[in-house]
């Protein structure tokens, strides 16, 4: 496996991070709308028509919806800090300092290249440059990570 490969596994790994955490906010950003919705149910009388068979009850369904969301949004929070804490170490694994600040700035912090460079004085050029070894030493440190 060249060292193309081996960066890009490395990336693949460490990017679980920010799509778990985009999942997690977007499940949180559905329960939101679920809550408006139980703000907006309302029940309207119709005094000249019977109903033979009795209306699903929306607002218990609407809360048995949240309940679910929000038993899945932990587990999935869980999971998001059990693969930050798997990731930290991993990164700590590597005997430069630089690689694992940038490492973590990108993958555990989620900052841009712009913040990172800024943040540990270095050209952006500096950062891409240290940010490529540090992916293939990370892949070469943890091979039991990656798929």
């Amino acid at each position: 496996m060249n060292d193309k490969d081996l960066a890009q596994q490395a990336k693949d790994f460490l990017n679980q991070i920010s799509r778990l955490d985009a999942l997690i906010n977007r499940l949180l950003s559905t329960v939101e709308t679920e809550r408006s919705r139980l703000t907006s149910i309302g029940c309207e009388l119709k005094p000249d028509k019977v109903q033979t068979s009795g209306p699903k009850n929306s607002l218990e369904i609407t809360i048995c919806k949240i309940d679910e969301l929000e038993r899945t949004i932990n587990d999935r929070i869980d999971e998001l800090v059990d693969l930050k804490n798997t990731t930290m170490k991993a990164i700590q694994s590597l005997a430069d300092f630089d690689q694992q600040n940038i490492l973590i700035a990108r993958y555990i912090d989620g900052k841009k290249w712009l913040d990172i460079a800024f943040d540990l004085n270095f050209s952006i050029s500096q950062v891409y440059k240290i940010h490529g070894k540090a992916l293939i030493a990370f892949a070469e440190k943890n091979p039991n990570l990656l798929s």
